[in-house]
């Protein structure tokens, strides 16, 4: 995986590809989540096939030696016979193995498809709660899990012929070999019956364990294709050559696909040539959409150079590096590089840990990084400070705190080489200058060779020697930032990224002084507050530092019974498991029948001959061996009637033995059927309860546990549930219904061996528990050892471009390899228990067999045709005793499944009950919150206290405040994910604690920082219930800009050059998807720059036009002239709305009717900007005075 290439999401859509048949494969190479269930799925249908192989030698060995048997004793003639007849059955057998395979292949790619869904949901999960869309995404998911159940359903019923099939083949193989026997001989003697009839129950035995190799083999081989496809894809080429600078010449780059790709209809830089000087600051900028981090992605070495050379001083091989010995005289490392992504990735690890990534901790320069990065005060608010836990991808973590980690990082790191993608455009103005001051041009990266995308050239200029500006497919401008500057060119470029007044004030905060003050809280919604002691000891918190992501919790002692009351009543309830029950008592039936027909049959003759079956066949083979038709617990020649049978030929008796093995045949197929049948019932309302709960979980839970812990009950649970539980309940059905019937028969037959059975269960019931006890939490060990190995496929796929960037590929190997280790080592435990008790129940068995067998030997009283049935009873009894053992811990495993599903499905949900809404609320806009008392969990304290203010009718309110001031919780309890422990909040006169959830949120709009896109279309991103017309879609594209004014166009029209500002890194040349409503959109909208992600929600938002809308910096990483646009369009569009802005930039709310300032959860001031400006000792005042844009806002303030 490492090494592969990472190609840049397409967005292709089933709507936009329906005349194009895929390949089978396609799933495999372009879903994240199809790799994940390579290792969840396919990785472990080899394993199994490579546990279990040797069986197939065994059966085929078994096969060999029987059918010389067979030849010997009744000659060629009717084994040929014999052969042909089993050959009829061939043709259906080998069309059913067609169809299994065609459909095994299909239930995988539905399978990728349905976990692809599921973890978009998880990944996009707050939007999807914001917006109140549980319901629709519930419906997209069931709709892709229905079509996994119906393809289930095919291959199910393919195997069921393929069951078929080998029960069948020995009957007649049986019945044909005998007829033509007694017709070339006459007659069918005793011996030569028995003989070949104990021959052929043998053949049955190895017969009946082909189905579940072949079918394993089948599923196997599926797997090892798609592995196959995925090993051969396109590796990751080197096309860095070795250079004094980082340099690209006469280059022509886009980003890697999977297949060939026409130019056209790839994204291309061309032309490229650029040298970036060694040791110095180089700055990337252009519009949104123009290229930047391509460019950057060159550098790494991460797309297809399509021509040209692309230069890099050579780096030291990750076995040089030694990283553990760095000291901080040979801390840099010639060559080497960090990466900022435009997208920040983070370890769900320590905070410290995320900034070290397993460098040696130097404390003079940890906290000189902390400093430059502008993270102390974070650190002081943090609850554990740097031993703090961050969630999967630092979801505790506020977008401007990823960033700055990610930078420490990268500032702390050892390359010589620093590549970042747009770090300015989460912080604020003056944070944003003092890491520029401090980082990017201070003292701890000098000598570094620094690459920056950014839009902020008037704050860069100055320490910047060289610059680059792209468009149009290629560079507009490039050179020294000196002879930019004399040519003219580099004023007309920073008036391309910002408008006038933005660079005044750009160049005036270089001017100001600087108070830094991290943007949003460090503790948000997930993490609980600050407790405002911003002096809390270091050390008392280093002592133990709280886990943010919760452990994943195993239960203990046998499942609980009200988990087998939950799954007998999901899978049909009494009824059903009645009509089951009565299926495998007529199957037990059938077989006492068909042996009671042999005695019949064999009566007259004094030569009859045991058709003992062993038990060793029993242990070997497992649930197949259950399901065939020749070893009930009757199948030996009873001899406890001895009721003389009337004459008749021998075509009569074969007759009739064939009509019961077929009729036994029928019913043991049927059983199987309907217990599939009813596992499909139950695993559909399992899916559905659980999708339910987790979708409608509180957010706390949501983001304190790992997706791929969700998708580890989703997949591999469900894998089970779906194949294996009602198997494992019919067997242990059997088992116990033949061990009854075999303790009748021996009452009738010999009294005195009960004594001898009851010891057995004795012993037998001892070493059963003392398995189970190790067993039994063994199991529940395995399943969540499997968690990890998904969570760090999930980080790993998720940050493959840094971890190369880092040279950290092979640590993230290592890491994996020490998950698979856990993994594997519990599975072993696991298997040495099981033979554990294996050994001890056939110590136990072959005791009681032996005493069976000596007391049969030394009494005079029994005869041959009694000791034979009393020994058969003897093996066949110690078999079922440990089968229905064996069978009760395999269901009790199992079912540790359903347990983990019916957690997750009885978790506790958001309030589901409340009053629905008036149809036109909210129709004014008005806002009152009276002494709001809001914490983000019980033992917490508050974050919010007695916050009052209100707003008025589509009044504009800007939020301000400093690092945990409670902006955001003050957000999420306007949508009640935090729910008010005292006071209330007043939407239109309506108390919203009093109204359902879904009426709340769907009546609201918020439009976050960090911008969440759904796979789909334009279309289906702007309007999911397809209520507005295409007009007014395009209208609205047209109000954030990412179209012009002018008529649709086709694909592949180069755009107008405002048009071209949001042209996709996944189309054609200067081509712009959004001309197109039907234009793709990947996963989290992959294929978009950020700018164009946060357009496009704006442009959401524009189209729904809701009466009361949160802005949580919503344009931060957008271009400046665009945000300008923007945020007049806002101004514009929003006049009937109430707004509440959420504002890191002063200036962007300085004209704004009231601004409410926040401070350590309470309200600290309120008012219009005028009143607060000359309030004496204001906070919003002192705020101003320290932004570096003090003369602007007076003029926007007073000026109202």
């Amino acid at each position: 995986m490492a090494e592969k290439e990472t190609p840049k999401a397409d967005g292709d859509t089933d709507e936009s590809n329906k005349d194009t048949k895929k390949p089978e494969d396609d799933t495999v190479l372009k879903s994240r989540q199809a790799i994940v269930n390579l290792v969840g799925v396919d990785v472990r249908h080899v394993s199994n096939l490579a546990a279990f192989q040797f069986f197939i030698i065994n059966s085929l060995t078994n096969l060999f030696f029987y059918c010389g048997f067979l030849l010997k004793l009744i000659g060629f003639l009717p084994f040929a016979a014999g052969i042909l007849a089993w050959a009829l059955v061939l043709p259906i057998n080998t069309y059913a193995t067609k169809i299994y395979m065609k459909q095994q292949a299909q239930l995988m790619k539905d399978r990728d498809a349905k976990l692809a869904i599921v973890n978009e949901a998880l990944l996009g999960i707050r939007q999807i709660k914001f917006t109140a869309l549980e319901s629709q995404w519930e419906g997209r998911i069931q709709e892709q899990r229905e079509k996994e159940l119906a393809t289930l359903k095919r291959t199910f019923m393919a195997d069921s012929v393929l069951f078929a099939c080998w029960v069948i083949s020995p009957i007649f193989l049986a019945a044909a070999s005998l007829t033509v026997y007694s017709v070339l001989h006459g007659n069918l003697s005793p011996s030569v019956a028995f003989v070949s009839i104990s021959i052929f129950k043998s053949l049955e035995v190895t017969l009946s364990a082909l189905p579940e190799l072949l079918t394993s083999s089948v599923d196997t081989l599926v797997s090892i294709k798609r592995i196959d496809t995925y090993l051969s894809g396109p590796e990751i080429k080197k096309i860095l050559s070795d250079g004094p600078d980082v340099a690209l010449e006469n280059a022509t780059i886009s980003w890697p696909v999977d297949t060939e790709t026409p130019d056209d209809e790839r994204f291309i830089l061309k032309n490229i040539n650029l040298s970036f000087p060694a040791g110095e600051l180089s700055v990337i900028s252009g519009k949104t959409g123009t290229g930047k981090s391509l460019l950057l992605s060159a550098v790494l070495g991460e797309v297809d150079l399509l021509e040209g050379a692309i230069y890099a001083p050579p780096a030291v091989s990750p076995l040089e590096r030694n990283d553990q010995a760095a000291h901080p005289g040979n801390w840099i490392l010639p060559g080497s590089v960090a990466y900022v992504a435009q997208t920040p990735w983070l370890e769900s690890a320590s905070f410290r840990d995320n900034i070290l990534f397993g460098l040696p901790y130097i404390e003079e320069r940890y906290q000189k990084v902390i400093e430059v990065c502008a993270l102390k005060k974070d650190l002081e608010i943090l609850p554990d400070g740097d031993k703090t836990e961050l969630g999967a991808n630092g979801i505790n973590l506020s977008g401007g705190q990823k960033w700055r980690v990610t930078l420490a990082r990268a500032i702390y790191s050892r390359a010589e080489i620093l590549v970042m993608d747009d770090i300015f455009s989460a912080v604020d103005a003056h944070v944003g200058r003092h890491i520029f001051d401090k980082c990017i041009s201070g003292d701890i990266c000098e000598g570094r060779t620094r690459i920056l995308v950014t839009h902020h050239v008037a704050l860069v200029q100055s320490k910047a020697k060289y610059l680059v500006e792209l468009g149009e497919g290629t560079v507009l401008n490039a050179g020294l930032t000196s002879e930019l500057a004399e040519e003219g060119i580099l004023e007309r470029i920073k008036t391309h990224e910002q408008d006038p007044e933005e660079i005044q004030r750009e160049e005036a905060a270089a001017e100001g002084s600087t108070v830094v003050n991290s943007e949003e809280g460090s503790v948000t919604a997930e993490d609980g507050p600050s407790n405002g002691n911003t002096t809390a000891d270091q050390k008392a918190k280093d002592k133990a530092a709280k886990d943010f992501v919760e452990k994943e919790t195993r239960d203990k002692g046998q499942v609980k019974s009200r988990i087998y009351m939950s799954y007998l009543n999901h899978s049909g309830g009494w009824l059903f498991w009645i009509i089951l029950a009565i299926l495998f008592s007529s199957f037990e039936a059938g077989n006492l029948a068909r042996n009671w027909w042999v005695k019949i049959w064999t009566s007259q003759s004094d030569n009859q001959v045991d058709g003992i079956h062993t038990f060793e066949a029993e242990q070997k083979h497992g649930l197949a061996y259950g399901f065939t038709l020749q070893h009930g617990p009757f199948h030996v020649v009873s001899n406890l009637l001895n009721t003389e049978s009337t004459e008749h030929n021998l075509y009569y008796y074969l007759s009739v033995y064939v009509a019961l093995s077929a009729a036994s045949g029928f019913v043991g197929t049927l059983r199987f059927i309907w217990s599939f049948y009813m596992s499909i019932k139950a695993s559909r309302t399992l899916f559905k309860q659980i999708l339910f709960t987790v979708l409608r979980t509180p957010l706390r839970w949501l983001d304190t546990v790992p997706v791929g812990r969700i998708l580890n009950r989703l997949t591999s649970d469900f894998d089970i549930i779906d194949n294996r539980i009602n198997m494992d309940f019919g067997l242990l059905l059997w088992r116990s219904l033949g061990l009854m019937g075999v303790c009748v028969a021996a009452t009738l037959v010999s009294p005195y061996i009960l004594p001898l059975a009851f010891v057995l269960v004795i012993f037998a019931a001892i070493v059963g528990k003392m398995y189970m006890a190790g067993a039994r939490p063994m199991k529940r060990l395995e399943s969540t050892s499997k968690s990890p190995v998904f969570e760090q496929f999930n980080a790993t796929l998720s940050g493959v471009a840094t971890l190369r960037a880092y040279q950290k590929t092979q640590v993230y190997v290592d890491r994996m390899y020490a998950h698979l280790d856990a993994w594997d080592s519990v599975s072993i435990y696991g298997s040495l228990f099981n033979r554990w008790m294996s050994f001890r129940m056939a110590l136990i068995g072959t005791a009681f067999s032996s005493i069976v067998g000596i007391v049969v030997a030394v009494s005079p009283y029994i005869d041959a045709s009694m000791a034979g049935f009393t020994l058969a009873f003897a093996v066949d009894f110690s078999g079922n005793i440990l089968m229905t053992l064996w069978s009760y811990t395999s269901l009790e495993l199992d079912m540790n499944a359903t347990e983990r599903v019916i957690e997750y499905a009885d978790l506790k949900t958001e309030p589901l009950d409340g009053e629905k809404a008036p149809a036109a609320w909210p129709t004014s806009g008005d806002i009152e919150v009276k002494d709001l008392v809001v914490g983000y969990a019980e033992d917490l304290p508050p974050v919010l206290k007695g916050v009052s203010f209100n707003v008025k009718n589509n009044e504009r309110v800007g939020v301000i405040g400093r690092t945990g001031a409670g902006k955001s919780s003050l957000t999420l309890a306007l949508f009640r994910f935090l729910e008010a422990r005292s006071g209330t909040v007043l939407i239109d006169g309506v108390d919203i604690s009093k109204i359902d959830l879904h009426s709340l949120r769907s009546r609201l709009a918020i439009i976050p920082q960090d911008p969440v896109l759904f796979s789909g279309t334009v279309r289906s991103n702007l309007d999911p219930f397809n209520e507005r017309t295409d007009e007014e879609l395009h209208e609205s594209l047209h109000r954030v800009h990412l179209v012009d004014s002018q008529p649709t166009t086709p694909a592949n029209e180069p755009s107008s050059a405002a048009a071209s500002a949001a042209a996709s890194t996944a189309s054609p040349v200067n081509a712009n998807i959004f001309r197109d409503l039907t234009s793709g959109v990947a996963e989290s909208g992959g294929n978009l720059s950020q700018g164009q992600r946060q357009l496009l929600c704006m442009a959401r938002a524009i189209v729904a036009r809701p009466k009361i809308m949160v802005l949580d910096e919503a344009t931060s990483a957008v271009d400046m002239a665009t945000d300008a646009l923007i945020q007049r369009s806002i101004r514009e569009e929003f006049t009937d709305s109430t707004l509440i802005v959420i504002a890191h930039r002063l200036s962007t709310i300085a004209d704004f009717d009231r601004i409410l300032v926040l401070s350590e959860g309470a309200v600290a001031e309120f008012g219009t900007p005028k009143e607060l400006w000359e309030k004496e000792g204001s906070v919003f005042r002192d705020m101003c005075e320290h932004s570096g844009e003090l003369d602007k806002l007076r003029e926007t303030i007073m000026g109202k």
